[in-house]
C-alpha cells in the first residue's frame, strides 16, 4: 500500500520511519498559504505542512524517484545492456498504457503497478517508504510503496507534474491511514488509483469512505483543510496506514 534505490542513505529512512511509517503520522503545525479548492483532489483546500522534517523526508524521496527514473530511461535507450531486472519490469508497467487515450492508459498502468506486486499482510509491517526500483526488486509492498511506483510510472508516461498527486487518507471504516494516487484529466477530474481496486474512482466521490489528510506533489507536502481533520492537529502514534 503507503511507498529506495538499491542504496538509501541511513537519514531518509529516519525520516521516513518517523514522519510517514505506518505507525505514526506526525501531524503538521498551523498553515498559512490556503489553495483553492477548485483544483484539488476531493474538491478542499489545502494549507502549507509547514513542518521541516516532513518536508526534508518527501524531497528526499523525489530524489530517489528522480534517480530511479534516470536509470530507467538509460535501459530504455539501451534495453540490451540493462543490467536491473526492476527497471525493465518498470518499462513494461508503463507500456502497458502506451497504446491507449489518456483516460484508459491510467486505467492500465493502475492495473499492471496492481498485479506487479504482492500486498503485504496485516502480520508483516515495512515502516519505510522505497523507491519504485527498490520496490519492485522486493516484489511485496503496502499502500505507500504502490503510490510511489504508479506515482513515478504516470510521470514516465507524461502526466504532468501539476495533475499528479500522491494522496494520505483516513479509511473512514477503519480509521486507519492509506496511501493513494490522484491524477487529474483533462476535464479537471481527480481520479483516485488505489491498489485495493482496479477501479478509477473520482476523488469528490470517495469522501463517504475517506478522510482527506495530504498531499505530496513537486511542490511538497500540504495538508487538507477540512472540516474533520483541521489545520491545528495534535501528534499521534495511534494512526496505522491501512493495506
Amino acid at each position: 500500500m503507503l511507498t529506495n534505490l538499491a542504496i538509501v542513505s541511513s537519514k531518509m529512512n529516519l525520516y521516513l520511519s518517523s514522519v510517514f511509517s505506518v505507525f505514526c503520522f506526525i501531524f503538521l503545525s498551523v498553515p498559512t498559504a490556503l489553495a483553492q479548492t477548485d483544483d484539488q483532489p476531493f474538491g478542499l483546500s489545502t494549507v502549507v505542512a509547514s513542518e521541516a522534517v516532513l518536508a526534508a523526508a518527501w524531497e528526499e524521496l523525489q530524489l530517489e524517484v528522480d534517480n530511479d527514473l534516470s536509470i530507467i530511461g538509460r535501459c530504455r535507450a539501451a534495453p540490451q545492456s540493462c543490467s536491473s531486472r526492476a527497471a525493465l519490469k518498470f518499462i513494461a508497467i508503463v507500456k502497458e498504457g502506451e497504446q491507449h487515450e489518456p483516460l484508459a492508459q491510467i486505467g492500465h498502468i493502475n492495473r499492471a503497478v496492481n498485479l506487479a506486486m504482492r500486498a503485504l499482510d496485516r502480520s508483516h509491517v515495512d515502516n519505510e517508504w522505497r523507491s519504485p526500483l527498490a520496490a519492485l526488486s522486493r516484489g511485496v509492498g503496502d499502500c505507500k510503496h504502490y503510490a510511489v511506483l504508479k506515482y513515478a510510472a504516470l510521470r514516465e508516461a507524461g502526466v504532468a507534474p501539476d495533475a499528479l498527486k500522491i494522496v494520505i487518507v483516513e479509511l473512514r471504516s477503519t480509521h486507519q491511514e492509506h496511501a493513494l494516487v490522484a491524477v487529474r484529466t483533462g476535464n479537471r477530474r481527480w481520479l483516485l488509483l488505489d491498489n485495493h481496486t482496479l477501479t478509477l474512482v473520482e476523488s469528490s466521490e470517495a469522501l463517504d469512505h475517506y478522510d482527506p489528510l495530504y498531499e505530496l506533489d513537486q511542490n511538497g507536502p500540504r495538508q487538507f483543510a477540512s472540516p474533520s481533520h483541521p489545520p491545528q492537529i495534535a501528534s499521534s502514534s495511534n494512526h496505522r496506514i491501512a493495506r
